[in-house]
């Protein structure tokens, strides 16, 4: 049996309103090889935009900022499903918060001004959770000629069927399963979302809706080429799922 499972660097975004602080953040990641440091927000109400497009494995989280601040997006960040929720590193220079941090199932609370052991000490400690999480999370058996690999579930963008096989489309390619898709639905219904009777989607890739000629409508799909149609069966459901996540809830 091969092993096809690859790590993916942890995907982190910077909230601070200060372009200072941020830029040192920005510095501090890139001496990290495990860390991608997708994109900077200088405000909550961005940081959730950012979160929905491109859904961060963990967040930098300034406290005090104009509007709404670290806290209350964090609060809201709880009621998203736990496959959609990044985690949280607390970035402040204000103490008293962190009891609340902590409650919000923080990982660390650092304290202005960051220095760098600490933050990689974080990181790190966040890194090896990544991995753990991707080496413990359900693989998916699939064929390429005569052998067999095994596709680590976070890996699985979407699935499309495909006369009597399915077509697994995956961050390194596409491969051939021999399971259906009802199989696959029953069996990671929490993962997947049906949109079609021959598609499933990966619910934590799902960044939108688009509309195309014939009154089509496909769903995107972050780092997926594939734009599975959706059927008017299944529109509702992923409606639905979309407005959770366009549509922070109320604090």
């Amino acid at each position: 049996m091969n092993n096809n499972n690859k790590q993916h660097p942890m995907r982190v975004l910077i909230v601070d309103d200060e372009p200072l602080a941020r830029q040192r953040l920005q510095r501090q990641l890139e001496t990290l090889p495990e860390v991608d440091a997708v994109a900077q927000a200088a405000d909550a109400a961005s940081a959730w935009q950012l979160i929905v497009a491109m859904r961060p494995d963990a967040l930098l989280l300034d406290i005090n900022m104009p509007g709404e601040d670290g806290m209350q997006l964090a609060e809201k960040l709880q009621q998203l499903p736990a496959a959609l929720r990044p985690a949280i590193i607390f970035t402040t220079a204000h103490e008293q918060h962190a009891v609340a941090a902590f409650a919000l199932q923080a990982v660390d609370y650092l304290l202005k001004p960051i220095q760098q052991q600490r933050l990689l000490e974080a990181l790190q400690r966040l890194a090896q959770s990544h991995r753990s999480k991707q080496d413990s999370s359900p693989t998916i058996a699939v064929r390429l000629g005569r052998e067999e690999h095994w596709l680590s579930i976070e890996s699985i963008a979407c699935c499309i069927a495909s006369d009597k096989y399915t077509c697994i489309h995956h961050d390194h390619g596409a491969h051939i399963s021999h399971k259906s898709l009802r199989e696959l639905e029953q069996l990671h219904g929490d993962y997947f979302l049906r949109v079609h009777r021959n598609a499933l989607v990966a619910k934590s890739r799902i960044i939108g809706i688009h509309h195309a000629d014939g009154n089509k409508l496909l769903v995107k799909l972050r780092d997926c080429q594939q734009r599975p149609e959706i059927s008017r069966r299944y529109r509702q459901s992923l409606q639905e799922l979309l407005h959770g996540l366009s549509s922070p809830p109320s604090s």
